[in-house]
């Protein structure tokens, strides 16, 4: 067994039913310790100012040296510009978790985001689904584990999930179109809200169609944090949507056709069965 897996605790039944009804799933425990994550830190500054350990650019990037941030500085695929994020988006203790919460014998990465939500206001982020992005993806089998770099105090404007809204399916009707503004407004599903409230080096595990959002950081920190989208391995490509993972998919010589499972390196494992 892979020695990382050693020390990360099993999911349990009743965590698994919780996923189920409210679609996400908040780890009680770090799964990064302190060591760790001041290495993630430092890797995900390095490719923020345009340091790249591979000599790699990111996918995207929402955000230059010397910009000045808005609502969240974001950062798309810095896993192929330096080899701690790569280690810490497929971090086989995340994989298996996301794993066992959708019931999957294998977990790829879809895409990572290294996102900054800068201190002392900023903008919001408006309610959304993530699968509302991901139509190039032919089921919501996906899990979006979000790394809190540091710890996330209430006034940093954390997520907000809107427990149990998944279970209303993708809503094409609330795609945002003005991510802006200076206040969120009322959640449009009913759902008990939950502020993402955690420590440095926990994890959170949140289902493609959980309507999620945040409020502006009106604190002094910036909240830092590394996000892992993960796929189940049954998951296939579905042509005609965009998104700059088909494009660059498209461009490897063995790219999946359409209704075959996702594959190739612009993909990797974050955890199969076969590997504990």
């Amino acid at each position: 067994m892979n020695p990382l897996l050693q020390t990360a605790p099993r999911t349990t039944d009743a965590e698994i039913a919780a996923f189920d009804r409210d679609g996400f799933h908040i780890h009680p425990e770090p799964l990064f310790d302190a060591r760790e994550l001041a290495a993630i830190r430092a890797a995900c500054d390095d490719v923020a100012h345009l340091r790249y350990a591979t000599g790699v650019a990111p996918d995207a990037r929402g955000w230059e040296p010397g910009a000045k941030a808005t609502a969240v500085v974001k950062i798309d695929n810095a896993w192929k510009s330096d080899p701690t994020v790569l280690s810490a988006v497929t971090d086989p203790r995340v994989g298996r978790v996301a794993a066992r919460l959708v019931g999957a014998d294998g977990m790829r990465l879809w895409h990572d985001q290294y996102l900054r939500k800068p201190a002392s206001g900023g903008g919001i982020v408006t309610w959304h689904q993530d699968w509302m992005f991901w139509q190039a993806i032919d089921r919501p089998r996906t899990v979006t584990s979000w790394i809190a770099l540091d710890d996330v105090t209430i006034d940093q404007g954390p997520m907000l999930f809107v427990a149990g809204s998944h279970h209303g399916g993708l809503r094409q009707d609330l795609m945002p179109h003005d991510w802006t503004g200076g206040a969120l407004p009322v959640s449009p599903v009913p759902g008990a809200i939950v502020p993402v409230v955690v420590r440095a080096g926990q994890v959170t595990f949140h289902h493609a169609n959980l309507l999620h959002g945040s409020a502006s950081n009106g604190s002094g920190r910036d909240r830092v944090s590394l996000v892992s989208h993960l796929m189940a391995a049954d998951c296939c490509y579905r042509p005609g949507h965009g998104h700059v993972c088909i494009e660059r998919m498209l461009a490897q010589p063995d790219a999946p056709a359409a209704q075959e499972r996702f594959r190739g390196p612009q993909f990797p494992w974050a955890w199969r069965a076969q590997t504990g």
